[in-house]
């Protein structure tokens, strides 16, 4: 059995803010015993086992880290059920309060679990684009996993979470505390990563990097120019056009041979928002990039995993869509409910081609 209290003694001593050395004194023992523990060089003495419990107020199979694999396998098991609430319930509502419902159930079992608090922001926070009326109690576990975790991911997770639940309900000043905690990009793992590696594992990295970062600025600052839904822009309809042309541009530079991969389903994003923008001006553009939009869904979820071969990222591999039919069914209906639903595309909605768009998508359903 893997024994974990190296970590666990860590992580103890960390939470209750006592040094090697109180400990030791506290045990009658050396310090340097107690720092060869926590550097897995040595364990505790099998009889020094039930004081260190009783000192940091655990049972002994927590220290020793043995109930830690129970644990983790149910909260696995609370994971799969969120996951399916997601895919079989359509009402984003009822949605939200079914995951919220699950992650609390698991709070009650797991009180103290950084994993589940986590997990109960999310909950809190979906749908993260819409403003809700759980920001205050969002704000309190945050800080409180702030508090307690040494975990640099979920750490992050938690900033990004607190930031962007502040920014939607127009807290700026908070959520602008919480970006501040954020380290620079330049400091980021992505960029110092490379430098760790040579050959071809350093080719592949920065390959990969190229790609997310363009994905990036599509995602996280192209978006914002032309607005969301919720993100309103002051900019026009012929200024929303050429951002998005131009993050075309930019997806068609680093992928000449069409291998767009994962990234499909973002290119399609794109063409839905100039379908839309050319809709009424220029309806022969506006069916054309409704029909790129079916064929880039429609790449995304049929291909399977392939190499690429554009130069900028022919180290790559793309996996292929991994997700189930269910889930791939609740998506595509999504899609297609929008583009019903939108307005804008009224001008074009009696034109064949339009019919013809929308039936290819409609066959990924089947």
């Amino acid at each position: 059995m893997d024994l974990k209290i190296c970590e666990n003694l860590k992580e103890l001593r960390r939470q209750k803010g006592n040094t090697q050395e109180e400990l030791a004194e506290h045990l009658n023992i050396s310090m340097q015993a107690v720092s060869k523990w926590e550097r897995n060089e040595s364990y505790p003495d099998i009889t020094l086992v039930p004081a260190l419990a009783l000192y940091y107020n655990v049972t002994s199979d927590r220290l020793l880290g043995i109930d830690e694999d129970r644990i983790d396998k149910k909260i696995e098991d609370y994971t799969k059920k969120d996951r399916e609430i997601y895919i079989q319930e359509a009402n984003r509502p009822e949605q939200a309060a079914k995951r919220t419902a699950l992650w609390r159930e698991a709070q009650r079992e797991f009180p103290n679990n950084h994993t589940v608090l986590l997990n109960l922001i999310y909950a809190l926070d979906y749908p993260h684009w819409e403003p809700n009326e759980n920001l205050e109690e969002i704000v309190q576990i945050g800080e409180r996993l702030l508090a307690e975790s040494t975990n640099t991911a979920l750490r992050s997770e938690v900033i990004y979470t607190l930031c962007n639940a502040c920014a939607v309900k127009k807290d700026f000043e908070n959520a602008k505390r919480y970006a501040n905690m954020a380290p620079s990009i330049w400091s980021s793992h992505e960029i110092l990563y490379g430098r760790c590696l040579l050959g071809e594992e350093r080719l592949e990295q920065r390959q990969r990097c190229i790609a997310m970062f363009i994905r990036e600025i599509y995602k996280t600052f192209i978006q914002d120019l032309y607005g969301t839904r919720y993100v309103c822009s002051s900019i026009s309809g012929d200024e929303a056009v050429k951002v998005c042309e131009f993050a075309l541009g930019l997806y068609r530079l680093l992928y000449p041979d069409d291998d767009f991969g994962e990234d499909e389903t973002w290119i399609a994003a794109i063409c839905n928002v100039l379908a839309n923008q050319y809709s009424g001006i220029d309806n022969d553009k506006a069916l054309f990039y409704l029909d790129e939009t079916a064929n880039h869904y429609v790449r995304f979820y049929t291909q399977g995993e392939f190499r690429h071969t554009s130069f900028m990222v022919n180290r790559l591999t793309c996996p292929g869509y991994s997700g189930s039919k269910d889930l791939m069914r609740k998506l595509v209906s999504q899609d297609i409910k929008v583009i019903e639903e939108t307005e804008d595309l009224d001008f074009i909605r009696n034109d064949e081609r339009y019919t013809a768009a929308i039936e290819k998508l409609k066959n990924l359903l089947k």
